[in-house]
This record gives structure tokens, C-alpha cells and sequence, in this order.
């Protein structure tokens, strides 16, 4: 008969468990908090995800107490701060902070207007201005297909025999 060790293993199970439930409260998942985040979700005009497009994210001004941009008056440490991401095959993205030019992560501050940039080879640009308070800002975008509509009028090239020049002008050529 061989004897398992369940006293050890009962306060590493307990351990175990007490970190997953401090995890979950960290993330927001305990208190049922919503985290710091802009998302989306990017389709084409039937309907379809665009998967793999390119998402950036840069503050365009702060607010003000009464919620209005105020121009001019953008903190220092977040110009040129940009939130950046990829869509997934389902068309979704997320950006949850923003980084500044030497990579430090900022967070996704509060209370701002972003530019929000949606860009795929053979789709147009997709710009847009948000205002972010907090919690989870759902932004959807469609983009439409960069196209070239040609018609075809039928004969462009004018093949009648009328005047033509040949070629074999008496103008002087190289070597004479």
C-alpha cells in the first residue's frame, strides 16, 4: 500500500487556487469591472470580416470638465504615443494602451478624442474621431474595395485607311 503526501499538496492546491481568484480581480473579472480598452470590428460591405487590417490608434485632443475637445491642450508625454493592432480572421481587433516613441506602455488614458485608422491594401483609408471615457468603446467600420470601374465602349482605335504616315520620312538619319 502506497501512502500519497496530501499534506503537501493541499496547501500548493490552495496556493494555486488563491492566486487565479487574485488574477481574476486584477483583470476585472471578480468585480465584473470592464478593462481600459478600444475595440472593433472591421467588415467589408457584404457583410464579411476583413481580416489583417491595420489598426492605429493616436490621441487627437483631451477633454475638458464639461466633455468638449480642448484644443491645444494635449499632455506632453502622449503626442506621438500610438496604440497599434491587427485584425483577426473574424475582423476584430483591440488596443488596450498606448505606447510612446521609446516603447513604454501608457495605457489607454481617459477622457480623450482618438484618431482611429483602419488601413488594408486594396480597401480606402478608414478614419474616424472617438471620444474615450472608460471601460470598452466598441468601434465598427466598414470598408469598401478600392475599385476601377471600366466600361467597354467598344472600338477605341480608329482602324480606317485614311492618311497615314508609314515611316519613311526624308528627314535625315543617323550616320549621314
Amino acid at each position: 500500500m502506497v501512502r500519497r503526501p496530501t499534506a503537501l499538496w493541499r496547501p500548493l492546491l490552495l496556493g494555486l487556487v488563491l492566486l487565479g481568484l487574485s488574477s481574476c480581480a486584477t483583470l476585472g473579472g471578480a468585480r465584473g469591472k470592464q478593462p481600459d480598452m478600444l475595440s472593433g470590428l472591421v467588415l467589408d460591405p457584404e457583410g464579411r470580416a476583413v481580416s489583417f487590417a491595420k489598426i492605429s490608434v493616436v490621441v487627437e485632443a483631451s477633454t475638458d470638465r464639461s466633455g468638449k475637445a480642448s484644443e491645444g491642450k494635449l499632455d506632453p508625454a502622449l503626442e506621438g504615443a500610438r496604440g497599434l493592432a491587427v485584425t483577426t480572421e473574424g475582423g476584430r481587433w483591440v488596443v488596450d494602451h498606448l505606447s510612446d516613441g521609446d516603447g513604454a506602455d501608457l495605457g489607454l488614458p481617459r477622457k480623450n478624442y482618438y484618431e482611429v485608422t483602419v488601413y488594408k491594401p486594396g480597401f480606402h483609408l478608414w478614419k474616424d474621431s472617438v471620444l474615450y471615457e472608460k471601460g470598452t468603446l466598441q468601434v465598427e467600420t466598414t470598408l469598401y474595395p478600392d475599385t476601377i470601374v471600366i466600361e467597354d465602349i467598344g472600338n477605341m482605335v480608329d482602324t480606317s485607311l485614311g492618311e497615314t504616315n508609314t515611316g519613311t520620312g526624308t528627314g535625315p538619319r543617323q550616320g549621314e
